[in-house]
């Protein structure tokens, strides 16, 4: 297509106009266009008339080269506008609307394929101003580092691959957490399948190794969980989930997995640990210990005690008969079977009366019922907090901040439904798991041997738990990256 009959567009305070170059150059001689105007090249981005290269000579004051057939003046008549006037206060760039769909990627800048002047020639630059798509070929390189510059607006030029997959990136940062991701957090680890298949046989094989072997595996697998989580949560979608090996640390890929794991123990399931401690060692004891052991029954025996009044009673052949039964009575408690049968008088007197055995068991209830449901809190704390726990280990690393629960408080409550639906997916996943342990076990139970154990339901159910587990710490990846503007967390 010649200059003169690019299709060009003129804002002004009395509208829109469409001309071709020739036209507008006269306009800009005539001085209907200022060099404040708008002004736009086909369907490119607004910009200031002074700043289009094809201009500049027109406002130099360089004579028209071409005869011009339009009127001198903008006519209102002839020329009709196609939009409103351009709001100064607004953003030179055109609405998205205005591009056409090969012309716009998912946060405005432009995606066509092919170059603007070159049809025939993939996009390789695209300018920063006024969005052409050029090739190779097209933008002036000026410098010793060939910085490339637009033709058009005399603007910088950034790469075409990285401005795509930005855009790529931002669209699907936006894009929400829901169902697809959980899709995609299933297929993760076949993304890396000789990783998945090293790391799950490394996982099920120390699990048959007794104690010490089970706590390698513990370590391995908490150290692998945090490092996709933080890796997907930077935006490190397709790093492999197995640690460079490489550049082995004994502090970083060992001493800090195991103590983030420590930690998540303590915050989720913490509560119902110290309350089972307490129980095993009594400081929870029933109510009614005071009142019905040992001490209590010391004291009223003390209490029932002769006195040294009750002896001189005793003692005196004239004593009053009453104070004399009295006295009678209280030595006879000090009797060796006197305890005894009080006892049983007791015992016989609740069987008689089933109200004064209720009133006794009353306190032991109460206290049953509180612990249980302290019990049963703490373990909804612990399932609901423990995707919480693992998610603030993997992306902050920090031993203290997984310990506090108000890290992960805040967290929850940045993400808002984010974290909720999350959590639905890893208890469905969970769920899932257990079943397939279940079945395996069934299975697998004809090749139980003596003293050693299922050991292929053991090796079969760790390579099960270690890929759910890889598939948990991607959920919970995903779903911090979707959150990442609200958690602060800096993503590539």
């Amino acid at each position: 297509m010649s200059a003169q009959l690019e299709l060009w567009r003129v804002s002004t305070v009395e509208g829109v106009f469409e001309t071709d170059l020739a036209t507008l150059k006269q306009w800009i001689a005539e001085g209907c266009v200022l060099p404040t105007d708008k002004v736009s090249k086909g369907n490119l981005n607004w910009i200031d008339a002074g700043r289009a290269p094809m201009l500049r000579g027109a406002f130099n004051g360089d004579p028209v080269v071409s005869a011009v057939t339009q009127p001198s003046t903008l006519p209102a008549e002839s020329v009709q506008p196609v939009g409103g006037p351009v709001d100064q206060a607004e953003s030179f760039a055109p609405p998205t609307e205005a591009l056409s769909p090969q012309t716009r990627t998912m946060d405005g800048a432009a995606s066509e394929k092919v170059c603007y002047n070159h049809p025939d020639t993939p996009t390789r630059y695209l300018c920063r101003m006024c969005n052409a798509a050029l090739c190779d070929e097209c933008p002036k390189f000026v410098g010793s580092s060939k910085i490339p510059l637009c033709p058009l607006c005399g603007d910088l030029c950034k790469p075409y691959e990285e401005i795509r997959t930005k855009a790529a990136r931002i669209d699907f940062q936006g894009s929400g957490f829901g169902l697809s991701d959980f899709g995609r957090a299933i297929r993760y680890p076949f993304q890396h399948k000789v990783a998945l298949l090293f790391g799950a046989l490394m996982y099920g094989i120390l699990l048959l190794a007794g104690f010490y072997g089970s706590l390698a595996a513990y370590v391995i697998m908490f150290g692998c969980m945090s490092h996709v989580i933080s890796q997907v949560a930077w935006g490190r979608l397709n790093r492999s989930f197995m640690p460079d090996f490489s550049e082995f640390s004994l502090l970083d890929d060992l001493v800090i997995p195991a103590f983030l794991g420590v930690g998540i123990t303590i915050v989720t399931w913490g509560p119902v640990i110290v309350l089972f401690i307490a129980l095993l060692f009594g400081v929870l004891s029933g109510p009614g210990r005071s009142l019905l052991g040992a001490p209590a029954t010391g004291s009223a025996q003390q209490s029932s005690a002769p006195s040294s009044e009750d002896l001189a009673v005793l003692m005196d052949p004239n004593a009053d008969p009453k104070k004399l039964e009295e006295a009678s009575k209280k030595l006879d408690q000090l009797r060796p079977g006197a305890e005894i049968s009080q006892a049983a008088e007791r015992s016989t007197k609740e069987q008689n009366d089933p109200a004064a055995g209720m009133r006794m068991l009353l306190p032991y209830l109460g206290a049953g019922i509180v612990l249980l449901v302290l019990f049963l809190v703490g373990v909804a704390w612990a399932i609901f907090y423990y995707p919480m726990a693992l998610a603030v280990a993997g992306y902050t690393q920090s031993f203290t901040s997984v310990i506090n629960p108000l890290v992960g408080l805040d967290t929850i409550r940045r993400m808002g439904a984010t974290y909720f639906k999350a959590f639905g997916m890893v208890l469905s996943i969970q769920v899932v798991a257990l079943i397939v342990t279940v079945i395996v076990a069934k299975v697998t139970s004809p090749l139980a041997l003596p003293f050693v154990g299922n050991l292929p339901a053991k090796f079969l159910d760790g390579t099960v738990t270690f890929y759910f587990n890889l598939v948990i710490a991607c959920l919970l990846g995903l779903s911090l990256y979707k959150c990442a503007d609200r958690l602060a967390i800096e993503v590539d």
